[in-house]
């Protein structure tokens, strides 16, 4: 997990597999960052490879601590991640795109 801000949103990118695990490792360190609400908070999955209902339900944990005033974007979802979120209506919820924008990198560590 990386966490460079630019701009006005905050980007974490997030790597491997998000199951049960995982998802209740980066919790205590998102929960801060989703309560900064000057700026959006942007998850870059890119490299996230398998994504479950944990995973999801992490994110829906996330979206609700935000939803006053900033924006949780899901960015650069693969198949299997993308497939999980849209099965379980979250893309409808959420911001979600597929791509990373041009012109601003993905973080990496």
């Amino acid at each position: 997990m990386s966490r460079p801000p630019t701009g006005h949103e905050t980007v974490v990118r997030l790597r491997g597999e998000l199951d049960a695990l995982s998802a209740a490792s980066i919790e205590p360190r998102l929960r801060p960052l989703a309560a900064d609400r000057s700026r959006d908070l942007v998850l870059d999955l890119t490299a996230v490879t398998f994504c479950d209902s944990s995973g999801v339900a992490l994110f829906e944990r996330l979206n609700e601590q935000r939803m006053a005033s900033t924006t949780l974007v899901l960015r650069g979802l693969g198949r299997q991640p993308r497939r999980v979120i849209c099965l379980m209506g979250l893309d409808r919820v959420l911001t979600c795109e597929s791509e990373i924008p041009v012109g601003r990198p993905a973080a990496r560590h």
